[in-house]
């Protein structure tokens, strides 16, 4: 290619080497057929610089167009163009843990305040709390942004050292936080976010579910058909919301908006929702309305692996193989084929060979091929439900 260039299909850019042999060309024509441009040479050295600089500049170009198309934006263009669609990256969220503070005498303890957790993560208060002699329950921030976890048991020192502090407990885990996401999870919720104007369908609904603030996660089902589904427990002519994160408040009023009338709605959690019409003479009126949704239920997955050393001298990382197996991402409703663990247990090393992986739902039943999670359920994968052998050649 001669030069760069936008066609149909956007700007065209050339590569490496077709900028090298360009350059190659226009020096042979000032000095002749005869110079040296090998690698080299002070002269194809001087060719090489030159073209990287201008490779370089053209990727650049490019990368500018792309960031105006929401399919390839990337970082703060991706969220600048997505704004104009109403859709914005999730933040992270602290973590919170509601702890049990035993003190001596009465005091406050001041905003910042904070303690060290037995894993080293550093938990404070982001108000002041005044305590008085005994027992207080005071909920600690975690000072990390994101997934940090806290457990029952856990054992505290005062990073922040206040007389009177006696000694401080965890009778209950941590609500853990949520991670930011990534420019991938918010390009692919962005992409459902495109099914919002299919209003009344089942694909509106939950985009408009996955869209909303704190969802992480959603499903609609739905039977159109006359008779009930039972695979499904869901009457005729009746949705099914199963939706994880976000308040109850802000699902029932998506809900609210969302639901063709007359459509049959299933759920545990249940709230009635008043809506203020207002007639052509000015005055208004409220109908009301029952929406119902769940939360999902939560299956753990067993998996079982070999892991056989490529050099017998060599150990395997047994824990970090568990460890990325363990982040591979999971939806409601989705099925989980056991193939897919090899890739995330891959990315621990390249010194073992990984093999025999299986999955399964109640830790009796292994398969090598793929298990499903029942209607309104999805799957969850802990590190210490994860068995891998390692084998010595």
């Amino acid at each position: 290619m001669p030069a760069p260039t936008i066609d149909a299909n956007g700007p065209q850019i050339q590569t490496f080497e077709e900028i090298f042999a360009e350059l190659v060309a226009a020096y042979k024509a000032i000095y002749g057929e005869d110079i040296n441009v090998s690698q080299e040479s002070p002269d194809g050295q001087r060719i090489g610089i030159e073209a990287k600089a201008r490779h370089d500049m053209q990727v650049f170009g490019l990368l500018v167009a792309n960031n105006f198309d929401p399919d390839f934006a990337r970082g703060l263009s991706q969220a600048k163009i997505a704004k104009l669609s109403g859709i914005f990256p999730r933040p992270a969220t602290n973590s919170t843990w509601d702890l049990s503070v035993t003190v001596t005498r009465d005091l406050t303890l001041a905003a910042g305040y904070s303690i060290a957790d037995d894993l080293g993560q550093v938990w404070e208060l982001v108000l002041p709390v005044a305590v008085v002699i005994g027992a207080n329950p005071v909920t600690f921030t975690a000072a990390e942004l994101g997934s940090v976890t806290g457990l029952t048991g856990a054992t505290f020192t005062q990073v922040t050292v206040v007389l009177g502090v006696a000694s401080i407990t965890a009778s209950v885990d941590a609500v853990v936080g949520v991670d930011e996401e990534t420019d991938e999870e918010f390009a692919q919720r962005r992409n459902r976010s495109l099914e919002n104007p299919g209003f009344s369908t089942t694909g509106s609904l939950a985009a408009q579910l996955l869209n909303t603030p704190g969802v992480t996660d959603a499903f609609v089902y739905d039977n159109d058909t006359d008779v009930y589904d039972a695979s499904l427990d869901l009457d005729a002519h009746s949705i099914w919301a199963v939706v994880e994160g976000g308040t109850i408040d802000d699902i029932m009023r998506r809900l609210l908006f969302k639901k063709t009338g007359g459509t049959g709605i299933k759920g545990g959690i249940e709230a009635t929702l008043p809506e203020t019409l207002t007639r052509p003479d000015g005055s208004t009126f409220i109908v009301t309305q029952v929406r119902r949704f769940d939360r999902p239920v939560y299956v753990p997955v067993f998996v079982t692996a070999t892991a056989t050393r490529k050099n017998p001298l060599e150990p395997v990382e047994l824990p970090l193989i568990k460890q990325r197996m363990a982040e591979f991402p999971f939806y409601i409703g989705t099925t989980l084929q056991a193939g897919f663990l090899y890739e995330p247990g891959y990315t621990a090393g390249d010194n073992f060979i990984l093999s025999a992986v299986q999955v399964s739902d109640d830790d009796i039943t292994f398969t090598a091929e793929a298990i499903t999670p029942a209607a309104g359920q999805k799957f969850t994968l802990d590190v210490a439900n994860i068995d891998i052998t390692e084998v010595i050649p």
